[in-house]
């Protein structure tokens, strides 16, 4: 039997009998759910009324101060008015988020100036505007140029983000499950007759993936279809690429990360040894994720993004949250995908040895170095 053919019969099994279980039908449906709650859920429910704070700068007129809290109760709007003493104070206010808004009266008494930081509350802006008698009687000013598919750019980036840590590691877990439940069961050794260790490493690697690569396609395509029709964001020009650099890195980082999984499952012969083994993996793909979240998401451009775009254990998660945000060169892309193949190569050469030597030795847990030593080669 070719090495092919016997990586396929392994994958297949795998696809046939994980994709049937309750577990991963129950998975999927979750995971759906999941996106759907969390696009309409806030909306349904409500959330804590957040006071505006809006600064005035100079005098305003009778009407207007008068006005402006009348019709923010009618708005249902908890609106803060403030005196700020001159423009330049208002203005750094405004950028530092002490203010939400500034209303600038001059005392020359000629149009008012409605200034923010960026285009964003329009309630407050037309709350503000229908306090003048014969509204608009003001000009509007940003201190940013405000850019349409920020926000919902960097909502993609974050759910990308989650959604490749979930499901890379969900799947890379089913690996290292099954890797330990087939030693214990010793079904291994039946399977073991007719195909080499290295293969059926690579064909359950390859079946679960492909389960993976399903359930991800289905929660994307879902979140974006319904959070489009909706009405919760419009689709900003780097979706497209977006999401096909998610399943690209979706499948290295899976790639990667089962792989490792497996090898680790090897050594152990009971599923709690097993969880031991696998902690260093686990501390390294949970220091990604948070990497990705807290550091390199608010600087994509940054040299510390740049450079974790080039370590295998961490670009799966950042690649695909730069590119979301627009903030990754073409080259960068490349130049990270081909560093992370090499890597996933040299993994599955040592860990296939590592594998071969592991994988049917019984008892306590075997160390690395006596499984690469059982290997024979």
């Amino acid at each position: 039997m070719s090495r092919r053919r016997a990586i396929w019969l392994v994958a297949r099994r795998e696809l046939l009998e994980r994709g049937r279980s309750r577990a991963f039908l129950l998975s999927l449906v979750l995971s759906v759910a999941i996106i759907l709650a969390g696009l309409f859920l806030p909306s349904l429910i409500g959330g804590g009324v957040r006071v505006q704070h809006l600064g005035i700068v100079g005098t305003p007129p009778a009407t207007v101060s008068e006005g402006l809290p009348a019709t923010a109760r009618l708005a249902s709007l908890t609106l803060r008015i403030e005196p700020v003493t001159d423009v330049g104070s208002g203005e750094s206010r405004l950028r530092d988020g002490s203010l939400d808004a500034l209303l600038i009266f001059p005392p020359d008494g000629s149009l008012p100036t409605y200034v923010v930081k960026t285009r964003g509350n329009q309630l407050l802006q037309q709350i503000v505007a229908s306090s003048f008698s014969t509204p608009p009687q003001i000009s509007f000013r940003e201190l940013e140029t405000a850019d349409p598919n920020r926000d919902t750019s960097l909502l993609l980036a974050n759910v990308g983000v989650i959604l490749l840590f979930i499901s890379i590691f969900t799947f890379g877990t089913w690996v290292l499950t099954g890797v330990v439940e087939e030693k214990t069961s010793r079904v291994v050794e039946v399977v073991l007759s007719t195909i080499e260790p290295r293969d059926l490493l690579m064909g359950k690697v390859l079946g679960i993936g492909l389960l993976g690569l399903v359930q991800l396609a289905a929660m994307v395509s879902v979140g974006l279809t319904a959070g489009v029709i909706g009405g919760r964001f419009s689709l900003p020009p780097t979706t497209g690429p977006a999401v096909v650099l998610l399943v690209v890195w979706f499948i290295l980082g899976y790639a990667l990360y089962s792989t490792a999984l497996g090898v680790l499952g090897a050594l152990a012969s009971r599923m709690e040894e097993a969880s031991n083994a696998s902690s260093p993996v686990s501390f390294i793909a949970m220091g990604a994720y948070f990497f990705s979240l807290l550091v390199a998401i608010n600087d994509p451009s940054g040299t510390a993004a740049r450079i974790a775009s080039f370590i295998p254990p961490i670009s799966p998660m950042v690649v695909p949250m730069r590119a979301a945000l627009g903030a990754i060169e073409p080259w960068e892309m490349v130049g990270s995908a081909l560093v992370t193949v090499g890597a996933i190569w040299i993994l599955f050469v040592v860990g296939g040895r590592v594998y071969s030597g592991a994988i049917l030795q019984s008892g306590a847990r075997i160390r690395l170095r006596d499984a690469w030593r059982a290997s024979g080669q």
